[in-house]
């Protein structure tokens, strides 16, 4: 017994000694080689027009992907992808609007067709599945069904099998009542209306003087109509994205509403103008010369896409088998339908021309910490977290010896609460102490010894609304029990619009946040005690 914890405390002793304190990253010629033009320089390149927008698996993003691999290659850096490549490529599934896309009505003994997706009607491809279906319509008022309120439109008509057709708002005679405030959402008469099993929901937009349905979408159409993706095998089908539903929601324009009321010699003006009793009285009937088909056609393919992986080895012959990850995703949205670029300068350039920065830092430094140091890029993050998620679950190097991830999305602006301060030193910090507040604990560490920013936890808070904590790449390192810091400037508003671009990043801003990230990885590398868990 006594042997054995002789033997115990010697072996503690030896990786001690052969585990030097780190020496301060302050000084070391990584951190100094951190400086705005650094990062400028891969940036600008990134966030360019030729790059398209750097859509998963399209030309763009693989122009990056090639940058990024030979940026790496120029470093010296070992790959750690397939084949003895920087590359680690992964199939997806895109799914893509068609041009089959129709809603056509029989009135009567006339037949009319709309084809104009954003002009006639509208849908999030996201969140609608494929379709094609016919049935009659029933007219359900503005499609409030509200039991506090005593009062349905869906009273004294049986809408199961039937297009609904509902008007958007609310009646003008209600409309200063806050009770029926939440019935101006969309998505709540469609809740509503799925509790009579319609056959789909057709809402009307551009009625009553409020703005047409080409306007209230002409800012939208480029993000609702981008391609939808999932991590996919040759043979599989796409997983449905969880908010779908096999009742589609499709918004009309007031022209498409008017000609199904055509037998009626009234328009949907004259509609909502009816609705003025107090207590509100329903007004709901079928269409009964009316009969209206949707087309809901997309297009899917199987694209390959690659994450981008590179290590710098440790210098310690044992503890060079475990690694500090730098992530970032260098994907963004690509070309809308309008043909606007979105350059993604801060989302994600930023964060891989931090990662690209890092490898540069690290690399050049002459002297390696112990420990191993890698650096990912990924695709597919504006698609789910495809190319973590794949990673996580085809690892390059052991999750169970991996030893935190800094993960960087968004550090190149101010989010509007700092630009009123006036104070772009700032970073807001999440997931730093979810899992290890060791972790947390070298990251104050480090901040007070190098660039001192205010470490901002508000996105931190479990019950944040913006559950920012589930929405980048970090997740899948921290599903799978690692430690991980989430570094964020917060959102602004050229958050996914064409007009995130290079011009309007903060170099000096980046470069502190990088030299942070450097100095945290640089303590990680070689830290002797483990990280903690909770």
């Amino acid at each position: 017994m006594h042997l054995r914890l002789f033997l115990l405390v010697l072996s503690l002793l030896l990786l001690a000694a052969r585990t030097p304190s780190a020496p301060p990253a302050v000084e070391q010629i990584g951190y100094q080689l951190i400086e705005p033009s650094l990062l400028s320089a891969h940036l600008r390149f990134l966030s360019s027009d030729e790059l398209e927008g750097r859509e998963t698996a399209k030309r763009g993003q693989k122009i990056a992907a090639r940058y990024i691999a030979s940026h790496f290659e120029r470093l010296g850096l070992k790959p750690l992808g397939d084949s003895g490549t920087y590359f680690q490529k992964f199939l997806v599934r895109e799914r893509r609007l068609g041009s089959s896309n129709e809603i056509a009505l029989k009135v009567g003994n006339s037949t009319y067709s709309f084809h104009k997706i954003f002009e006639d009607f509208a849908f999030s491809l996201r969140g609608t599945q494929a379709a094609k279906l016919s049935g009659s319509v029933a007219f359900c008022g503005y499609g409030i069904r509200d039991k506090k309120l005593s009062y349905s439109d869906y009273n004294g008509i049986n809408a199961e099998g039937k297009i609904v057709l509902l008007l958007s708002g609310v009646p003008k005679s209600a409309e200063s009542e806050p009770a029926f405030e939440k019935w101006n959402d969309t998505y709540i008469k469609y809740l509503a209306a799925l509790e009579s099993r319609p056959l789909a929901v057709f809402i009307v937009l551009g009625h009553s003087g409020m703005p047409s349905l080409k306007e209230q979408f002409e800012s939208r159409k480029d993000q609702l109509a981008m391609s939808s993706m999932a991590l996919a095998q040759a043979n599989q089908p796409t997983t449905p994205d969880a908010r779908s539903t096999s009742v589609p929601l499709i918004f009309i324009s007031a022209q498409v509403a008017n000609t199904m009321l055509a037998p009626l010699r009234k328009t949907v003006d004259e509609l909502a103008a009816s609705f003025t009793s107090r207590p509100l009285k329903p007004m709901s009937f079928e269409l009964k010369q009316v009969t209206a088909s949707l087309t809901i056609d997309f297009v899917e393919e199987i694209l390959q896409s690659e994450n981008v992986c590179a290590m710098l080895e440790g210098s310690d012959s044992t503890l060079k088998n475990e690694a500090i990850v730098y992530s970032a995703h260098y994907d963004h949205v690509g070309v809308g339908i309008s043909g606007n670029i979105f350059n993604g300068a801060d989302d994600d350039g930023s964060g891989t021309s931090a990662v690209l920065a890092l490898a540069e830092a690290f690399a050049k430094n002459g002297m390696r910490p112990p420990r191993s140091i890698i650096f990912l890029a990924f695709a597919g993050e504006e698609k789910g977290l495809l190319g973590s998620k794949f990673y996580t679950d085809y690892p390059r190097f052991p999750l169970k010896q991996t030893i935190a991830n800094l993960n960087i999305d968004m550090i190149g602006r101010l989010d509007e609460k700092y630009e009123e301060l006036g104070n772009p030193n700032y970073v807001y910090v999440i997931g730093s102490d979810k899992i290890s507040k060791d972790l947390d604990a070298v990251l104050q560490e480090q901040n007070r010894l190098s660039v001192n920013l205010t470490l901002d936890y508000r996105y931190n808070d479990d019950n944040d609304p913006n559950r920012f904590y589930y929405r980048s790449d970090h997740y899948n390192f921290a599903k799978n029990g690692i430690p991980v810091i989430f570094f964020f400037n917060g959102t602004h508003a050229d958050y996914h619009e064409p007009t995130d671009d290079f011009e309007k990043i903060n170099l000096e801003k980046m470069a502190k946040i990088v030299r942070l990230t450097f100095a945290v990885g640089w303590e990680l590398g070689y830290r002797r005690a483990v990280l903690r868990r909770n």
